[in-house]
C-alpha cells in the first residue's frame, strides 16, 4: 500500500479580535484542505478562528521550521503581546543564528512580497473584503462575539481584563516584562502588520471608522471617562508633559505635523441637518453657534 505523501507549510492563525501565533505544520492532505488545524499555542486563552497559510511548498519539514523560526524572531513574537506564541521554535536539524535569522526573515518577506505569493497574493481590498464577509456571517448567525448582549460582552472583558491583567503584572510577564521602548517598537509592529492583513479597525471603510469613532467618543462623554474625567488643569498637565517627553503629536517633526494638518484642513465635512460643507474646526465652530449636535456630521472628501 503506497504511503500518503506528507505535506508541509507555514501559517498565522488569529482570533477575530485579537492575537495571532506564527507556526508550521505537517499533514497528509494538502495544506488547504487542513481546515480543522488552526495552531499549537499552550495559551488556553487563545482562541484562533481563522488561519492564513504563507507558503506551502516546502520539500521537508526542517525547511519549514526554518522559515517558522525566522517569522518569529523577526516578529518577537514571545516578547510582543500582540502574538500568543509562548516559546520560540528551536527544534531543526540545523543552527541558524539570531542576527541572520532576522535578516533571513526580511529577506523572506520583500521576496514573498516581490513574487505575490502567500498572503501578498491577496491585494488589501481582497483581504478587507474577505474579513468583511466573515463577520457579516459571524454577525448573521448569531455566533462568535455576535451570540453575547453590548452588557455581556462589556463585563466579560472587564472581568477577563482584571484577572488577566493583574496576574501578568505580578509575575512580569508579557507587557510588563518590556521596557516603554520595547512596547512602543511591539506595538508599532503589531499595528503594521494588522494592517497589511486588513485586520480589526483596518478592515472598515473610511466611514465606519468614523461612524466607531463617534459612538465611542459619545459613549465616553456620556459615562464621563478617558479624557472627559479630567478637569481642565488635568488636560492641560497631560498636553505638557506628552510635549516635555516628546510622545503623541510631539513625536512628529515639524515638517510631518505640518503634513498632517495639511491633510486634516482638505477633508470636507457636512453637517446633516443643514447641509452646510466645510473644513472640520469650521464645521464644530458653524454647528455650536446654531446649537447643533457637533456629532451630527459625515465626512464627504
Amino acid at each position: 500500500m503506497e504511503t500518503p505523501k506528507e505535506y508541509y507549510y507555514t501559517y498565522y492563525s488569529y482570533e477575530e479580535w485579537g492575537r495571532g501565533y506564527f507556526g508550521s505544520r505537517g499533514c497528509k492532505c494538502l495544506p488547504e484542505e487542513d481546515t480543522k488545524y488552526l495552531g499549537s499555542s499552550k495559551d488556553k486563552t487563545f482562541k484562533p478562528k481563522y488561519k492564513i497559510i504563507l507558503k506551502n511548498d516546502y520539500a521537508t519539514r526542517e525547511e519549514a521550521y526554518a522559515d517558522e523560526i525566522i517569522l518569529q524572531e523577526y516578529y518577537k513574537v514571545v516578547e510582543n503581546p500582540h502574538f500568543a506564541n509562548r516559546a520560540y521554535q528551536t527544534s531543526t536539524k540545523f543552527y541558524v543564528p539570531k542576527e541572520q535569522a532576522i535578516e533571513n526573515g526580511k529577506k523572506s518577506i520583500e521576496k514573498q512580497k516581490e513574487l505575490s505569493i502567500g498572503i501578498y497574493a491577496l491585494s488589501q481590498e481582497q483581504v478587507k473584503e474577505r474579513n468583511r464577509k466573515i463577520v457579516e456571517k459571524n454577525k448573521e448567525n448569531g455566533i462568535s462575539i455576535f451570540k453575547f448582549s453590548k452588557e455581556e460582552l462589556s463585563q466579560n472583558g472587564k472581568r477577563g481584563g482584571k484577572i488577566a491583567g493583574q496576574k501578568t503584572k505580578e509575575n512580569k510577564t508579557g507587557i510588563f516584562k518590556l521596557s516603554k521602548e520595547e512596547r512602543n517598537i511591539n506595538s508599532s509592529n503589531g499595528g503594521k502588520l494588522a494592517y497589511e492583513l486588513g485586520l480589526g479597525i483596518h478592515s472598515f471603510t473610511q466611514e465606519q471608522k468614523s461612524e466607531v469613532g463617534k459612538k465611542g467618543s459619545a459613549k465616553l462623554k456620556e459615562e464621563n471617562l478617558g479624557i472627559f474625567a479630567m478637569t481642565a488643569e488635568e488636560r492641560s498637565d497631560l498636553g505638557k508633559r506628552n510635549y516635555n517627553q516628546g510622545i503623541g503629536c510631539f513625536s512628529l517633526t515639524p515638517e510631518k505635523r505640518s503634513e498632517v494638518s495639511r491633510k486634516v484642513a482638505y477633508q470636507k465635512w457636512m453637517c446633516l441637518e443643514t447641509g452646510f460643507i466645510t473644513n472640520a474646526g469650521n464645521l464644530t465652530k458653524y454647528q455650536r453657534k446654531r446649537g447643533i449636535d457637533t456629532s451630527k456630521r459625515v465626512r464627504v472628501s
